[in-house]
């Protein structure tokens, strides 16, 4: 991958990586592309432990909700409260959208794709061994599949030659 440096000159760069046959594990998507993934841990779960959860209502409105995502054996992970909306948008269509908050110099950081129930008692032991806080029976499981990442950083923050640096991984389809 290119140093910053070598972006140091011209307009707005995208950089787009894939990973060929991977699932969309965050095991598959951090072997494909490690800048990214220890980008999206400092984000996601370092620097502001609490992302934001896009989901699509049942009239096909687009709602956010904070939540607390987790890496557990390589997969993505958030527990949800049984009553919640975000849970009911997830059980209905479940397409996702997760931003980490922003951080210094407004640096981005989100991943997409389709969640997933997961009832397994194994599976969900595993993942509330991650969990920074309480998990309560009434909490339900999803498994967050990647189908696409992105990662911004600014260059020349503060100047007229301020300008984004955009990082893109795809699953393979």
């Amino acid at each position: 991958m290119a140093t910053w440096a070598e972006f140091a000159e011209g307009p707005a760069e995208v950089r787009e990586h894939q990973t060929p046959d991977a699932p969309g594990e965050w095991v598959a998507f951090e072997g494909g592309a490690t800048a990214l993934a220890a980008a999206g841990e400092r984000l996601l779960f370092e620097d502001v432990p609490v992302a934001l959860l896009g989901t699509v209502t049942s009239d096909g409105r687009p709602r956010i909700h904070p939540f607390i995502p987790k890496v557990a054996d390589g997969r993505l992970w958030a527990f949800i409260v049984q009553h919640s909306p975000k849970r009911e948008d997830l059980e209905r269509r479940g397409q996702y959208t997760i931003h980490a908050g922003l951080a210094d110099e407004d640096e981005e950081f989100w991943v997409a794709g389709r969640a997933r129930r997961e009832d397994d008692p194994d599976t969900r032991e595993a993942a509330r061994l991650v969990m920074p806080h309480p998990i309560h029976d009434w909490e339900v499981l999803y498994e967050f599949d990647l189908e696409l990442v992105g990662w911004t950083r600014w260059l020349d923050w503060g100047t007229p030659r301020h300008r984004p640096v955009h990082y893109r991984w795809r699953a393979a389809t």
